[in-house]
């Protein structure tokens, strides 16, 4: 099959091939590889193999591009015309046009990877930020999804005083509520980015591990006391404030596992930049340069480098000390950039450069992440208050209902008494005990539920592992609790004082 140098020699394909659209996170990462990968000298094929083994979007272009190589005798200039024109990705397309002009015409990989992974620095940085704008705006627009359905369920209680409006209409309002906020919440996950943090599996770090087993305990004793506790008689809301306090423990240990993949992410750019300048500057190896670094600067990093420093000295295999270095600091950023030094230095790549470029690429992503952490911080503690609020505004409404009915169901008893009025019918009651039984039973659900939805929508924006919501919804829950159980007697003795 004929090959071809120039990008404009071929037809372009009227069919796409069905790849992954990457993301602009992903594009960014296999950059940074290639580039660190061709800082090594390595051969063209051993690069286009090395970035098809990722387990990324991006690979699967490269996987095609090397098979069409290997297999059917195109040069890669040419396969990658081929590829980038069935690309369904923009991104991609142009990317891989440029990278078979630039392979063509004789431009080194090394100086075309730089350039490139600081373009799609740029790039991604820019994207980033459009996203932050965007999760920003539907995080301020959550707070009035959550007054409207405050609102619908309120109009709903206050209606039932007027007309008895049946109980199919009133939990058709109620589900439009619950819908309305849980797709406010669904918006704001696919608003916010998906760029995972940890890994909380049985090989991460202590408090990763041990919030994992403390999950497979709490929670099922949360719910079996709950129910218990329901059968019992126990009020809803001591049920609800138990609930809370059994995952409260959960909670405070995944927000403190997530708090130390933060500070272990910031150190691990200037890490490697200190240690690829070491192992430079002194000429010896990885296990002798790590041995004469100062770890003490690195706090957060410190027990799992001394760990890594005792396996290189061992002797054990350096693919297998740096796999499970990453691992036990439990960060997906850590395991990606230690992916791309590995990878790298054991190709024979300049350890300074190399440190450099992992620097570089998790430095990017820290930052993009702490201007997230200000907007998701905000709208957490917002959300929290607002759901206090509503929640016992709602139990307030519904209260005031409950009281007003009795002392109507009084006042008509006492008239009808009279002979005089004994045929006097009072319009207020048109609603009686059994549709205020599904009001209440309707209302406290709604504020429980919402409880699930609002913390579900804070994970979201906040991002990180799904272990981290039972933090917020311990607090959601337990607020829920105590409005079930202060806000009746509160109600009462104002009615009280008022008569």
């Amino acid at each position: 099959m004929a090959s071809t140098s120039s990008s404009r020699s071929l037809p372009r394909p009227a069919n796409r091939e069905s790849f992954s659209i990457p993301s602009e996170f992903d594009l960014f990462f296999q950059l940074i590889y290639m580039s660190a990968a061709a800082s090594a000298g390595v051969s063209r094929g051993k690069l286009f193999q090395m970035a098809s083994a990722l387990l990324r979007a991006p690979a699967e272009y490269f996987r095609r591009i090397h098979l069409l190589c290997e297999k059917l005798g195109y040069n890669y200039p040419s396969a990658c015309i081929v590829v980038g024109q069935k690309s369904r990705s923009e991104a991609m397309r142009t990317f891989l046009l440029r990278f078979a002009d630039a392979l063509s015409s004789g431009h080194p990989e090394v100086n075309f990877l730089s350039e490139e992974s600081e373009v799609q620095r740029e790039v991604y940085e820019k994207q980033s930020e459009r996203d932050l704008a965007s999760l920003t705006k539907w995080t301020d627009a959550y707070g009035a999804i959550m007054v409207s359905a405050a609102l619908i369920i309120i109009v709903n209680l206050t209606s039932t005083m007027i007309y008895d409006l049946g109980t199919s209409i009133i939990i058709v309002l109620v589900l439009i509520a619950i819908l309305s906020s849980s797709g406010g919440a669904w918006v704001i996950s696919r608003a916010a980015p998906s760029e995972p943090e940890s890994f909380f599996r049985s090989d991460g770090s202590r408090k990763q591990r041990l919030a994992l087993l403390l999950a497979q305990i709490t929670t099922p004793a949360a719910v079996l006391v709950c129910l218990l506790l329901a059968v019992l008689g126990v009020r809803l809301g001591w049920v609800l404030v138990i609930g809370g306090l059994f995952l409260l423990p959960l909670g405070i240990l995944s927000m403190q596992a997530a708090k130390e993949v933060e500070r272990k992410d910031k150190e691990i750019g200037p890490f490697l930049r200190s240690f690829g300048a070491m192992t430079v500057a002194t000429g010896t190896t990885l296990a002798e340069a790590l041995n004469q670094m100062d770890l003490s600067s690195f706090p957060a990093l410190l027990p799992d480098t001394q760990r890594l420093g005792w396996r290189l000295k061992a002797a054990m295999p350096p693919s297998l000390c740096w796999k499970k270095f990453a691992t036990e600091t439990g960060s997906r950023l850590i395991a990606d950039t230690i992916r791309i030094f590995h990878d790298a230095i054991e190709l024979g790549g300049d350890a300074e450069k190399v440190g450099s470029l992992c620097s570089q690429f998790a430095t990017t992503e820290v930052m993009i992440r702490a201007r997230r952490k200000v907007t998701a911080s905000t709208f957490a503690n917002l959300t929290i208050v607002m759901h206090g609020a509503i929640g016992a505004l709602m139990i307030i409404i519904l209260e005031v209902i409950r009281n007003f009915n009795l002392m109507v169901t009084r006042a008509s008893a006492e008239l009808q008494q009279q002979e005089s009025l004994s045929s006097m019918q009072l319009p207020m009651l048109s609603f009686g005990s059994p549709m205020l039984g599904t009001l209440g039973t309707l209302t406290y659900a709604m504020v429980i539920v919402l409880a699930a939805i609002n913390a579900y929508a804070i994970i979201a924006a906040d991002g990180g592992h799904i272990l981290k919501a039972s933090f917020y919804l311990s607090i959601l829950l337990a607020l829920s609790g105590i409005s079930f159980l202060i806000m009746p007697p509160f109600v009462a003795s104002l009615l009280k004082v008022g008569g």
